[in-house]
């Protein structure tokens, strides 16, 4: 179990309630395809305390004085560290901050190449606590923010907490509160929280986002005319997302 403390156990089985409103996942979820990022190395992260290998890309330059994870859907439905959201942003990190920011983007447990299985959010918390560890290691002393997309939100919201020392920013992407138990015993993150949702967003409407960032003391950024996967700009959605996850990118 991670360790976010006792309360976690609460936060867990609320969660997985929800999670059974989630429409049965198909036999073969279609995945999207492998994109290599300018920068990018192929790299496995060693699993948390002897937990499943994860397969990632990592970019870490020396000189970098921030360090990204990138949390990708859930891995029933087809998420990947190639889906369109995280993909997206890491395309916006490589070319306008190359030699500021390092980050990471890897597969959950039984995701691609990654070992394991899924986890039902409890061992996919460990998974982005294990890309945390693995980024704070190539790029020592630079702080680290966590973005996820949908279920990615969910489990790296979790994961930052429990990485308090490390992580002192989150950008939680359509964090749907329908399926994703974002409820008054989750764990508390004290560093900055931001959120986006988009005003089209069939899983997780304006009203639900602000209702959350209340909770959550969390800064909300609404995108007109945008849907859950952010189909009408990614990369006008990367865009923005760069001076929440790596403000360095832009301050020189």
């Amino acid at each position: 179990m991670t360790a976010c403390g006792a309360r976690a156990v609460m936060c867990y089985d609320a969660a997985m309630a929800r999670l059974d409103r989630l429409p049965p996942p198909p036999a073969s979820p279609a995945r999207s395809p492998a994109v290599a990022v300018a920068g990018e190395t192929d790299a496995t992260i060693a699993g948390l305390g002897g937990g499943p290998h994860l397969d990632a890309r990592v970019h870490a330059p020396p000189s970098a004085a921030r360090g990204v994870v990138l949390c990708h859907p859930h891995p029933l439905y087809g998420g990947s560290m190639h889906s369109p959201v995280p993909l997206a942003i890491a395309k916006a990190l490589s070319d306008h901050a190359p030699d500021r920011v390092a980050w990471v983007r890897f597969d959950f447990r039984g995701v691609g190449a990654s070992e394991g299985a899924f986890d039902g959010g409890r061992g996919e918390v460990d998974d982005v606590r294990a890309a945390i560890e693995h980024l704070a290691g190539a790029v020592p002393g630079a702080p680290i923010a966590v973005c996820g997309h949908s279920f990615g939100s969910w489990v790296g919201l979790r994961a930052a907490a429990a990485e308090a020392r490390r992580v002192d920013r989150v950008l939680l992407v359509a964090p749907s509160t329908r399926f994703f138990g974002f409820g008054t015993d989750a764990p508390t993150f004290a560093g900055r929280t931001t959120i986006f949702v988009g005003t089209e967003d069939e899983l997780f409407d304006v009203d639900e986002a602000r209702a959350l960032a209340a909770q959550l003391g969390a800064d909300l950024r609404v995108f007109e005319g945008f849907d859950h996967h952010f189909l009408k700009s990614r990369r006008a959605m990367a865009e923005a997302a760069l001076a929440v996850v790596a403000p360095e990118a832009t301050n020189r």
